[in-house]
């Protein structure tokens, strides 16, 4: 073999390397990261360390791009070549510390071809990395970090080699320190190398003339990193641009892998898969080398070609170098972001050498042929030797796929492409008129937007030169806004990142309420841009108050937390809640949110339940005393008609984790629970929700054409009680006729053949104006049915009564219902503990009550015990509506201890005069409460507005229960 064939090949992979980092390199935009290398780099020396010493990176690298910048510009090209040259220095360097580790020791005293490949089997795999070629192209620090951990790697091998290389110290200690300014998790590296060189000097038994030179080395990077030190201590801790958090131990992990198996350019499904396909190869040349354990070969022994196969003198010692290199690193990482979960592969990127290196082993296991090995006693040498080559060839043709994959991927996948801030500048430098002003958000990003768009007509909102996760913007961010627009008719605003500084879309807000949006901003890839024109009578909304439907009494007072001070509507399908803690939250607090109307219908498909506000902001960051904003979709019902609409709130947590949803109470100014759900508004629905899954072209179900038509029926359900509340449906779609309202009524006829009339309205009192509809529309009608208290047992049927002056009284069965037997008591009860006449507006008496755990002395019960109490209603009159029953515990000063709020088991509209009604309710006594005696009050109140209480004749709100509960 000709000696010159490894240079030749190796300036060949670097020439392969340079040409793949230079393609297409200035092609793509600067993304934020970038910008900020450009913005050090024009700076003045002592401006851009003074700068580094209050970032999350040391000045190194940036010194150095500060030198490029100046010796060939600094265009986008210009910007990324540095890295593009750290990265191909890397590779002689590379090679040169394989074939310090892998010491091939052939047979014959020629080398021949596989020899070789053990040494540039490294080379190659490094020349197609795609995570390398990525951060080639990316004007920052991480390949010049990748370099220095390379070529300290290599020295410290020598250093620590049988025969001591005691003359590289000095330079070990500078390329240690020069790493230490490069990146601060440089540091893990070296804790690495000192773990090695413990280990070796503890197998040779602590040699004096090797510990001594060691000392004095770190010594000397601890005297060059000196000056920097003090500025390391105090950024320890002390990162603003990500928040609190766990760590994902198992995501985090799956991402290094991905990251240096597949690079930055795989979507993370498909990164999983060739992920796993690495390490089948890592534990493939594992088992191989198992199958294979055997001694050196003896001079002269023939493979099957009538070859001669080297092996690898592969020792224990490298094998803990790579691992240490390898594992160390990252692990410390991950450590240290266990408490704040700021975590990218890319910051592991130091230990990717080794990874390199250990793959080149696993590989180099399949070019190794049988000697000794009991396999080989037993099989062919033939067969052996071909499998061998045959797994190579597989493992070989996976890994150059992968990498053709990934580097396609990246250089014609637009989706992989880096945030487009140079189309977005040249979109709005094309399209702004004189009067028009740019506002950032974040305030951040202005170095890459002033790279593109320059330094003149924008204002970051808020200012701050790098991101800090603790100034999440507010609604006083409004006077910001109006100095920035002083005289402007228009507003571009770029949002980056802006999830994490304007999580719940503040700034937005505030330009909705001034501006209208007349054209699409554009589509840029990893970069938002909006536009509006500004309405000059109404930036003086700028400067009032930003709900626009207050809550009542100030606001609703969630468990003395937190406070809803009321809603603003954006649109027809979201609206703006304004909040203010009262003390810290906890981050699982979930909201549920409604929509109903006066009447108490559902308007929700469903209720929404979520955190309230952005993902990105829980309500444990919210800070105490600052009204937040948060933003929510509103999931109207398909068919919902235009109209006004209210909307109900509540707060919440799941207690304990993985059981139930339990709602925090709302107080009133006496911190007494009223009810659970706020009810805010009103607010408008423009046009009626579309219905998409019925086709118009089918008959309907009821046809009143040319008036109207009924699409859908649908009834709350099939059976009912005397007295039951039932909700009926119906989807009408508009003809050509209804320029006037139809009425319609419905009516019930029994098993006794009695009729009666249940429900009667005119559409446009029933949230149902047909007359504005266009022909086809569909929109939903809901109306209460109330069964009637004397309608007979037995089949029944439901019919709608039709009016119009085009289709003349029509009545149509809309469907069967089974009236249920039901048995009524009229006879008060024999024996209550606790008797009353408590004549509730002479409508019902609470006759009583019974206590489960009634004694002698009393009703009694020990703390967290469950009692129940029964209450007897007698009903005096037709009760209107239906009411919630209160059953409260009361602790000193009246405060509640226990709220026992529901509605009755038969609902208070079905209750028929002179029936007894038994009402029973369970209390939990609290297992911290203190002993001694504490009443319960009764009451009844209407759900839809708590404040209106059935009130006794002596015009109290609620019933004192005779005797109280005694904890023992």
């Amino acid at each position: 073999m000709n000696k010159r064939f490894p240079l030749l090949a190796i300036i060949l992979w670097i020439a392969l390397g340079l040409g793949l980092r230079l393609a297409w390199l200035g092609q793509q935009s600067l993304w934020y990261d970038e910008g900020v290398t450009w913005l050090l780099a024009e700076m003045g020396l002592p401006e851009l360390v003074q700068w580094t010493a209050a970032d999350i990176q040391p000045p190194l690298y940036y010194l150095l791009a500060w030198l490029a910048v100046r010796a060939y510009g600094d265009s986008e090209w210009a910007l990324r070549f540095p890295s593009v040259l750290f990265n191909i220095l890397t590779l002689p360097a590379l090679h040169t510390l394989a074939r310090r580790l892998f010491q091939v020791q052939p047979p014959g005293k020629k080398t021949g071809l596989l020899t070789t490949t053990y040494y540039l089997l490294p080379a190659i795999l490094f020349t197609c990395s795609p995570l390398m070629v990525y951060y080639s192209q990316e004007a920052r620090m991480y390949t010049l970090l990748v370099g220095e951990a390379t070529l300290a790697g290599y020295l410290l091998l020598k250093i620590l080699a049988p025969r001591p290389a005691a003359r590289l110290l000095p330079a070990y200690a500078l390329l240690a320190a020069a790493a230490l300014y490069t990146h601060y998790f440089a540091a893990f590296l070296l804790i690495a190398h000192a773990l090695y060189a413990v280990f070796i000097l503890w197998q040779r038994g602590w040699p004096k003339a090797l510990v001594k030179p060691l000392l004095l080395t770190a010594g000397l990077i601890a005297l060059l990193y000196l000056p920097w030190c003090s500025i390391l201590l105090s950024r320890l801790g002390d990162d603003p641009s990500y928040w609190p958090g766990a760590l994902k131990l198992n995501e985090a992990l799956r991402k290094i892998l991905i990251s240096f198996s597949a690079g930055e350019t795989v979507f993370e499904q498909t990164g999983r898969r060739l992920a796993l396909g690495y390490l089948a190869i890592l534990a493939g040349g594992g088992v191989w080398a198992i199958i294979n354990r055997q001694v050196p070969q003896s001079a002269g022994q023939q493979t099957p070609n009538n070859r001669p196969s080297p092996f690898i003198s592969f020792t224990a010692h490298r094998s803990l170098f790579l691992l240490l290199w390898l594992l160390i690193p990252p692990a410390l990482i991950l450590l240290l972001s266990s408490q704040s979960p700021k975590f990218n592969p890319r910051y592991t990127m130091l230990s990717y050498p080794a990874f390199v290196l250990i793959l080149t082993v696993a590989l180099t296991q399949f070019l190794k042929t049988p000697g000794s090995s009991r396999l080989a006693s037993s099989m062919s040498h033939f067969i052996l030797f071909y499998a061998s080559r045959f797994l190579l060839t597989l493992c070989l043709l996976f890994i150059c796929s992968t990498s053709f994959f990934s580097l396609c991927n990246w250089f014609t996948d637009p989706r992989f492409a880096k945030d487009d801030f140079k189309a977005l500048a040249q979109f709005v430098r094309e399209r702004q008129t004189p009067d028009e002003t740019v506002l950032l958000s974040s305030g951040h990003v202005f170095p890459v937007w002033a790279y593109y768009y320059g330094w003149q007509n924008w204002t970051p909102l808020p200012q701050m030169e790098r991101l800090n996760v603790r100034r999440v913007t507010d609604l006083s961010i409004a006077a910001e806004i109006a100095a920035a627009i002083k005289g402007k008719g228009g507003v571009w605003l770029v949002r980056w990142q802006d999830e994490v500084i304007d999580p719940n879309g503040v700034v937005p807000f505030w330009l909705n309420r001034i501006g209208r949006r007349p054209l699409d901003a554009g589509d840029f890839w990893g970069v938002g841009l909006e536009h509006w024109r500004l309405e000059a009578n109404k930036t003086n909304l700028l400067s009032q108050s930003p709900i626009e439907q207050p809550a009542p009494n100030q606001g609703y007072n969630f468990a003395n937390r937190v406070d809803l001070l009321g809603l603003t509507q954006l649109n027809d399908n979201e609206i703006a809640l304004f909040w203010v803690p009262r003390q810290p939250l906890p981050q699982d607090l979930l909201l549920t949110l409604n929509l109903t109307d006066e009447a108490g219908f559902g308007w929700a498909e469903e209720t929404a339940v979520g955190r309230p506000g952005a993902y990105e902001y829980p309500p444990s960051r919210w800070p105490a005393g600052q009204v937040v904003l948060t933003r929510h979709q509103l999931a109207w019902r398909p068919g919902t008609p235009p109209g006004s609409y209210l909307i109900e709130v509540g707060l919440g947590q799941v207690n304990p984790p993985g059981q139930n949803f339990e709602g925090w109470d709302i107080l009133d100014e006496q911190g007494r629970p009223q009810r659970r759900t706020a009810r805010l508004g009103p607010i408008r629905l423009s046009h009626p929700v579309p219905v998409q899954d019925i086709d118009p072209a089918t008959e309907p179900l009821v046809d009143f054409r040319p008036v109207v038509a009924i699409r859908r029926i649908t009834l709350s359900a099939p059976t009912a009680e005397p007295g039951d509340r039932l909700l009926l449906t119906l989807l009408w779609q508009a003809g050509t006729a209804n320029q006037t309202d139809p009425a319609i009524a419905f009516e019930l006829l029994d098993a006794a053949n009695q009729t009666f009339d249940l429900a009667f309205c005119p559409t446009s009192g029933c949230n149902f104006n047909l007359s504005r509809r266009q022909p086809g529309e569909m929109v939903l009608g809901q109306y209460w049915l109330d069964t009637p208290p004397n309608a007979a047992p037995g089949p029944a049927t439901l019919r709608l009564h039709f009016s119009h002056n085009a289709v003349q009284n029509r009545v149509f069965p809309l469907g069967h219902l089974e009236i249920l037997a039901t048995e009524r008591h009229f006879t008060p009860p024999d024996n209550v503990n606790m008797p009353l006449q408590a004549d509730f507006s002479g409508q019902t008496t609470l006759l009583g009550a019974n206590c489960s755990t009634w004694t002698g002395a009393g009703c009694r019960a020990a703390p967290g015990q469950s009692i129940t109490l029964t209450l007897y209603w007698r009903a005096d009159a037709l009760l209107g509506q239906n009411y919630t029953i209160f059953t409260h515990l009361l602790g000193p000063a009246e405060t509640v201890i226990v709220n026992a709020d529901h509605a009755p088991t038969k609902p208070t509209q079905g209750w028929v005069t002179g029936e007894i009604i038994t009402d029973p309710i369970t209390l939990v006594v609290p297992a911290t409460l203190s002993p001694g005696q504490y009443s319960l009050e009764v009451g009844l109140y209407d759900a839809a507005e708590p404040t209106r209480r059935l009130r006794l004749t002596n015009g109290d709100s609620r019933v004192i229960l005779p005797q109280p509960l005694t904890v023992k």
